[in-house]
């Protein structure tokens, strides 16, 4: 009863934190990267919370016995794996930008593009992956 309200707030966190790749080719200078980050920052604040708090309760709300299940234990782990190379690598560069006193910061921008291109093509796969697990159950 319960969880599909928890399910949907946790997939509504979960595109919060992705609604910064579509974002990236767009950032031109230091000056939009730090309005960007001025407004994605309590973003990604708040959405952390919101997964860490919904992903205990869908463990709550469905079984503790769940967890023994390894191909489960390996999504959890590979979901978080997700969220830190988006923390550590994406919103880290993000804020060395916008903390820079540089104008344009062209190199900057131009390795923040490249590690966003890898960040995405890491996540697609390690999505691709927990789908696999979820829907195979290995």
């Amino acid at each position: 009863m319960l969880f599909m309200p928890i399910l949907i707030v946790h997939l509504l966190a979960v595109t919060a934190k992705l609604v910064l790749f579509p974002f990236v080719p767009r950032l031109r200078d230091v000056k939009s990267v730090r309005a960007f980050y001025t407004w994605y920052r309590p973003l990604d604040r708040i959405s952390n919370w919101v997964l860490w708090i919904t992903g205990f309760l869908l463990v709550a709300v469905t079984s503790w016995r769940l967890l023994l299940q390894m191909w489960l234990l390996l999504s959890i782990l590979l979901y978080i794996v997700v969220f830190l190379a988006i923390r550590m690598v994406l919103v880290r560069r993000l804020k060395l930008i916008a903390d820079s006193q540089k104008v344009l910061a062209h190199d900057e921008l131009k390795l923040f593009r490249v590690e966003t291109a890898c960040v995405v093509v890491v996540v697609l796969g390690l999505l691709g992956a927990i789908g696999y697990m979820m829907v195979n159950k290995p």
